[in-house]
């Protein structure tokens, strides 16, 4: 691993970050206006808002661990995390909550 990707990965995990609250706040609201989601459905997706943008910030935490403790180039795949834990979100409105 080498220190200037571990700092731009970082940088990108903070702008990804703000993108995905963006997506979170915008796109969950626009399923509760098109869906019909019970009150386990909006609390999960309301903790959307909060665990995606947590999610980049820990992953940069994470990384830059195991940069200092000499990981090998496999820990950037720690940068994926927070997609795949918001793919998992949007996976869950197109299976789990009804159409209007």
């Amino acid at each position: 691993m080498t220190l200037g990707w571990v700092i731009a990965g970082t940088i990108g995990q903070v702008l990804l970050a703000y993108m995905l609250f963006i997506l979170g706040v915008f796109g969950f609201s626009a399923v509760g206006n098109t869906h019909r989601p019970t009150p386990f459905d909006f609390s999960l997706l309301n903790s959307a808002l909060y665990a995606a943008p947590a999610s980049c910030l820990i992953s940069a935490v994470v990384v830059i661990g195991l940069y200092r403790s000499g990981a090998s180039e496999m820990s950037y795949l720690w940068y994926a995390a927070p997609i795949l834990l918001f793919a998992s979100y949007c996976l869950y409105v197109k299976l789990c909550i009804k159409r209007q």
